[in-house]
């Protein structure tokens, strides 16, 4: 602890000091990998270099949606907006048909007056894309809803006793290869 300003375990110590200076410019960094390609764009204007990744500026485009902590064991959701948009945006989103369950991740950071990283960005929030909403009009407006990766927990696996089961989780296993054949089979017992 230094002069009354401590880490915490998503911020390092010279994040957390950076952040009561005169001049800190918070920003989020968004990742989306597409099966089309990934989605980088960060909260202020133009590209962001970090990692090996360039992150391109929505500015006051891009909106994210409340970024909700909880201690217990849930799924909790994300909504992530562009609006308004260009057309080529929408066309894009429209065309992009392989999204769900792929990964979304944002990062927080802090930029020092001349726009270079105070430290490095540090994770917000890690989850799945589930749904995209494309709306066309006066004012296109593309969001994606992301689910945090707890949404397997609430999501039934169906599993069966079959062979055809066995054959997808196990190749070779031939544990349930003759259960059809049982099931009209007729088992007598000997008398006692």
């Amino acid at each position: 602890m230094t002069d009354g300003i401590s880490a915490t375990p998503r911020l390092s110590l010279q994040a957390a000091a950076a952040a009561t200076a005169p001049v800190a410019t918070p920003i989020i960094l968004v990742d989306l990998d597409f099966a089309s390609g990934p989605f980088r764009a960060w909260t202020g204007l133009g590209q962001l270099h970090w990692a090996g990744m360039v992150f391109e500026g929505v500015g006051s485009l891009g909106a994210v949606g409340e970024i909700e902590e909880t201690t217990e064991i849930r799924a909790v959701q994300l909504t992530l907006a562009l609006s308004p948009v260009p057309q080529t945006v929408v066309d894009i989103a429209l065309a992009e048909r392989s999204f769900r369950l792929r990964t979304a991740r944002l990062w927080g950071g802090l930029l020092d007056a001349e726009g270079a990283f105070v430290a490095d960005p540090f994770p917000l929030w890690a989850g799945l894309m589930d749904t995209m909403e494309v709306v066309d009009g006066a004012e296109p407006r593309v969001s994606l809803t992301c689910e945090s990766r707890l949404v397997d927990l609430e999501r039934a696996e169906v599993r069966r006793y079959t062979d055809a089961d066995q054959q997808a989780e196990y190749p070779g296993d031939r544990f349930f290869e003759f259960v059809p054949a049982l099931q009209e089979a007729q088992i007598s017992l000997p008398a006692s």
